[in-house]
């Protein structure tokens, strides 16, 4: 196995859960993270992250924080509740200091804000979760959302785990020797060193899933979860979920903005199965955004941006560390997703096979003997994962696929 193949395949394997919980108490000038005695207690990541630390006035007189949803190297995410309707909330808790800086944008009133954060407030949409409200302090932007989906419990007796099957890799910030540095914030993001109850080690936003199963946190409620639920769905139902999915990234396209990483932990979904995108924070504006201004010099900042979407969704060209477009490496990473959806594995078990074989298009297998899948599937999921960019098609093609527009 050569360098590149050892230094990617690393990323496709799981780390360890942890489990925990958070504890909370308030005093009068907002929540403070107690720091209980941890000897008794396991405790999740954001607990770890945030002992001791004083929560602002603002998120005390509205919310008041349930469960952790997730965490990672940028921040994390739990369930809030509004006091005054009662009404459940998600708060993401960004940190400053840890954004690299293509994640930042300067508004037109002059404010430097999130990319994340700027977006969900320019954009409305039946498949992409609600902006609520946004605040800061000197740590942290709240970024508080729409809280969406029904939770998927794995079963307790499943031998073969389907998170063991289908990883979720680091992003390549995690192979230095690949990419440029780009720190946070101008600092380099290797220096975080483990102190004000910070842990070592914590994944980068788009690290491994973490496996909890505690009242501290809440079950999962994304599309992840939904297929190891399933187990096998039917191809009418995939259809519906990815009609859904291509319907969002249009209309992000007909705005200007492409997400950047896709994937099935970044579609929450409820028991009707209607879908919701969240986590813009690798997400790019576009050069049409800007209406036709530097254009060009857009374009080739855009193609030089280092990548910081998930390696299991990333297109050929990503991997070589070419220079590479936005939107067709967008549907390399629907065609995995699609993929996923239907054969509840991932078309390629490490980045070699990106860069050398064709897609697996297995029609039944002994683990699935009854899988069948229709050849207008086939045929989307082949064109969506061509290794040539020229060669796959526009979202909006996607859309008017023939298997697409059955009922």
């Amino acid at each position: 196995m050569d360098l590149l193949s050892c230094q990617l395949t690393s990323n496709y394997l799981l780390d360890r859960p942890t489990n925990g919980i958070i504890n909370t108490t308030s005093d009068i000038k907002g929540i403070i993270i107690n720091n209980h005695d941890s000897k008794n207690i396991n405790e999740t990541l954001s607990f770890k992250l945030l002992r001791g630390y004083q929560l602002p006035a603002q998120f005390y007189a509205q919310y008041s924080l349930e469960k952790e949803l997730g965490s990672g190297g940028f921040g994390y995410v739990a369930s809030v509740k509004e006091k005054a309707t009662g009404q459940e909330r998600a708060i993401k808790l960004i940190y400053k200091n840890k954004l690299p800086p293509t994640s930042w944008i300067t508004t037109q009133q002059g404010q430097l804000l999130p990319i994340e954060i700027y977006i969900l407030q320019h954009v409305q949409h039946r498949t992409i979760i609600e902006y609520v409200d946004s605040f800061e302090d000197d740590t942290f932007f709240y970024l508080v959302m729409e809280l969406h989906g029904s939770p998927w419990y794995r079963s307790s007796s499943s031998s073969s785990s389907f998170s063991s099957r289908l990883s979720t890799p680091s992003s390549l910030l995690d192979t230095p020797d690949l990419l440029p540095s780009s720190g946070p914030s101008g600092s380099n993001s290797s220096n975080n060193n483990n102190n004000d109850g910070e842990v070592d080690n914590v994944d980068e936003r788009h690290g491994a899933r973490q496996s909890y199963d505690f009242t501290g946190r809440r079950g999962s409620c994304d599309l992840f979860e939904c297929i190891e639920h399933h187990r096998t769905l039917d191809e009418s139902l995939i259809r519906i979920i990815f009609r859904q999915i291509i319907e969002c990234v249009a209309y992000l396209d007909t705005m200007g903005i492409c997400h950047k990483d896709l994937k099935d932990e970044n579609f929450v979904i409820d028991r009707n199965y209607n879908v919701k995108l969240i986590d813009f924070g690798s997400s790019v504006l576009l050069p049409r955004y800007y209406h036709g201004n530097n254009n060009s010099n857009m374009t080739e900042m855009l193609q030089t941006q280092p990548f910081y979407g998930t390696l299991a969704y990333a297109s050929p060209e990503i991997l070589r560390m070419e220079h590479y477009q936005a939107e067709p490496a967008e549907i390399w990473s629907l065609g995995v997703l699609l993929y996923t959806l239907v054969f509840a594995k991932m078309p390629f078990t490490n980045p070699r096979m990106v860069l050398t074989t064709h897609v697996p298009l297995p029609i039944s297998s002994s683990s699935s003997p009854s899988t069948t899948v229709s050849y207008s599937c086939l045929h989307l999921i082949s064109w969506l994962l061509e290794k040539s960019p020229s060669s796959r098609p526009t979202v909006h093609q996607v859309l008017a696929h023939p298997w697409l527009r059955q009922k």
